[in-house]
C-alpha cells in the first residue's frame, strides 16, 4: 500500500464526507520521483493525503470509493505553480493531524520562506524541542513540498554535501530530491 493510500485508510475521524465535495488528485513528477496528492475541495480546500512515489506506480484511490467525487479538476494550489515559480508558493493554511509536538514542528516549518533554510538545532530552539525529535517530525511529515521538511537542514551543511536526510532517506533518491528542491529554490551555500 503507498504512503497516499495509507493516509486515505486513516482520515480522521469525524472528517466531513458529503456529496457537495470535489475530489482531485495528481502527480507532480520530480527527477526519480512523483509527488502523488489528494485534495478534497470542502470550500476550505483540505489536503487529505500526500506522499512521494516512483513516477510509475499508479495512485492507489480506491480507500476513496464512498467519497461522491464531482470533477477531477487541478485543485486550488497546483505543485506544477511551484515547479515554474517557487516563489509563488505558499503554504497550507492547515496543519494535518499529529502528536502535538509534530504539529509544532510543522507550524514552524511551514513558516520558513522558500529561499531559506533553517537547522534542525533552530527549529527545536524555537518551539523548545530537541533536533532529533525535529527530524522525526520531518520524517513522519504526511505532507512533503506542502509542509516544506526540505527547508531543515544539518548544522553541518555548510561546505560539505551534508545537508541531512529527507523523509527519512540519508541518502538516495528521496535525499537528492531535497537537495534538488532547495537549488531550484535558490538557496546559497549547499556545498
Amino acid at each position: 500500500m503507498t504512503r497516499v493510500a495509507a493516509q486515505l485508510r486513516s482520515r480522521p475521524p469525524g472528517f466531513p464526507l458529503s456529496a457537495d465535495l470535489a475530489m482531485r488528485s495528481q502527480r507532480c513528477l520530480l527527477p526519480g520521483v512523483a509527488l502523488a496528492f489528494v485534495w478534497l475541495e470542502s470550500g476550505q480546500g483540505d489536503l487529505l493525503a500526500c506522499g512521494w512515489q516512483r513516477p510509475d506506480d499508479p495512485l492507489d484511490l480506491s480507500p476513496l470509493r464512498d467519497i461522491p467525487t464531482a470533477d477531477r479538476s487541478p485543485p486550488a494550489f497546483d505543485p506544477a505553480d511551484y515547479a515554474r515559480d517557487p516563489t509563488k508558493w505558499r503554504a497550507t493554511p492547515a496543519v494535518p493531524p499529529g502528536t502535538e509536538h509534530a504539529r509544532r514542528v510543522w507550524a514552524a516549518l511551514s513558516a520558513i520562506p522558500v529561499g531559506e533554510v533553517r537547522t534542525y538545532a533552530q527549529i527545536a530552539s524555537q518551539i523548545g524541542s530537541a533536533p532529533r525529535a525535529v527530524g522525526q517530525a520531518c520524517r513522519t511529515n504526511p505532507w512533503p513540498l506542502f509542509i516544506p521538511c526540505h527547508r531543515v537542514v544539518s548544522a553541518r551543511h555548510r561546505g560539505t554535501r551534508d545537508i541531512g536526510g529527507y523523509a527519512g532517506d540519508q541518502d538516495g533518491p528521496l535525499a537528492e530530491v531535497k537537495r534538488a528542491l532547495l537549488v531550484h529554490e535558490g538557496v546559497p551555500q549547499l556545498g
